[in-house]
């Protein structure tokens, strides 16, 4: 019957197996998890469904997982995979698919019709030996074919590298529209057909391009477009199955959050960040600060202050942002600034100075080229910020009077709604009748109004 569903009626295959053993999503779930031990164990309906929507949506399954839904359907795991998902398949799962010597079902009498890798899915008739191993030689080479060469990956990945390298230096506008581009040419090359190796290469630059544009349009203030770059940067490393990509995206993802004024959202999603592990290659220290920045958000003390020392107890002072995910891992001066911020905002305000302190001498130390734009104003705000919790009016004003007269305009959205929370709280009841603090809360708003776009 599963037969007949895959040849004559197009369902695919783990659906059509599904639907042969007469089972509901959630009772094959049910059986999933009794077989492997744990009747409470994590398979759902839902994500069975999930698995039966791949490759052209849903979530890929893993090999161990396919082990298990053949045993609950009675057939091999190999009977669970189609042409496209072969095609879809990481070369891991791939080595292991050829290499399993468990025969897959298909339709007697079609093999001849199929394209390689499908015919590996056909039981076919012994014939006479001259027959043995024909068309092989010409199923091998198929497997050669490519839309994608080394020299366009390499292109890809160049793009990226130096958009994000620029970044500190180029108007997000114009950086957004340099990775609108790669994101674009990569789109077009996976609708092509490419070694498995190829496919994760693209998956794994339209994850990374994905994440920085979001990252880009957060800095911009355009939330929606960046959740949904997010969203798509996301599932990219669901097919790439990648570790690294994955804290790509969360830590853009936890970023957005927070700008978009979800902090307990953007620490979770920081949290989570953390569970992929990658060595060196991308620090945690950018995840633990956001994850601190996030709980600062609802001033969650405990959880701030437990971030706050797993950070100390990593803090490099020499580490540089450097190499390939320099765009993501962040200068000292960004670190000990997001530090400050998280401490000033559960009431830390001698603490919060000195990182800013530190975050100044930092930011002054990088070359030009290294500096982030939107860090000096930045650290002047919040620094303001904490001089006013400690009573301190003309330690604030000091700050923040040099942003009266520079041209804010070309700064990121994050400057501005910083100036309008500085103003909110020198017009609060603290300050509200110092005339000192009405004429700076107006200038800085007068500042906040001029740099919009």
């Amino acid at each position: 019957m599963a037969e007949n569903l895959i040849v004559e009626c197009g369902v695919p295959p783990r659906t059509a197996w599904r639907l042969a053993s007469e089972l509901s999503l959630d009772v094959a779930a049910h059986q999933f998890n009794t077989l492997t031990g744990d009747p409470r164990a994590g398979m759902r309906g839902t994500r069975i469904w999930e698995y039966e929507q791949w490759p052209e949506r849903g979530v890929r399954p893993t090999v161990t997982a396919l082990r298990v839904l053949a045993q609950v359907y009675g057939t091999s795991w190999k009977s669970l995979l189609g042409l496209r998902d072969l095609e879809q398949l990481p070369a891991k799962d791939l080595a292991e698919y050829h290499a399993d010597v468990e025969p897959a079902a298909a339709p007697p009498g079609v093999a001849e019709e199929l394209p390689y890798p499908a015919r590996a899915l056909a039981r076919v008739e012994p014939g006479p030996e001259a027959d043995v191993g024909a068309g092989s030689l010409d199923d091998a080479i198929l497997l050669t074919k490519t839309n994608v060469d080394d020299v366009q990956l390499d292109d890809l990945w160049s793009d990226l590298d130096f958009v994000g390298g620029a970044y500190t230096r180029t108007a997000p506008d114009s950086a957004l529209s340099q990775l609108a581009v790669v994101g674009e040419r990569t789109a077009a090359l996976l609708r092509g057909r490419q070694r498995p190796k190829q496919t994760q290469d693209l998956l794994l630059v339209g994850a990374k391009c994905a994440s920085m544009m979001a990252w880009i349009a957060g800095d911009l203030g355009r939330f929606r477009l960046s959740r949904e770059l997010n969203s798509a940067a996301w599932l990219y490393t669901q097919y790439a199955d990648d570790f690294l990509a994955r804290r790509w995206v969360r830590t853009s993802q936890a970023r957005v959050a927070f700008w978009a004024g979800s902090g307990v959202e953007s620490a979770k999603l920081a949290s989570d960040g953390l569970n992929y592990q990658v060595g060196k290659r991308l620090t945690d220290a950018p995840l633990i600060l956001a994850e601190a920045r996030g709980w600062s958000s609802v001033q969650a003390e405990p959880q701030v202050l437990d971030a706050i020392a797993r950070w100390t107890s990593i803090e490099d002072p020499e580490l540089g942002a450097g190499g390939e995910d320099r765009f993501f891992n962040i200068t000292k001066d960004r670190r000990h600034y997001m530090a400050g911020t998280s401490l000033l905002s559960v009431g830390q305000a001698s603490a919060a100075l000195r990182e800013f302190k530190t975050a100044r001498e930092a930011h002054e130390k990088l070359s030009l080229e290294n500096r982030w734009g939107a860090m000096d104003p930045m650290i002047r705000i919040d620094t303001g910020r904490a001089h006013l919790r400690l009573d301190d009016l003309e330690g604030a004003a000091a700050q923040v009077e040099p942003l009266l007269i520079a041209d804010v305009g070309r700064q990121p959205d994050m400057v501005r709604a910083m100036l309008k929370v500085l103003a909110d709280e020198l017009s609060g009841p603290r300050w509200r009748n110092v005339v000192a603090a009405r004429n700076l809360a107006e200038a800085l708003l007068d500042a906040q109004a001029s740099a919009r776009p």
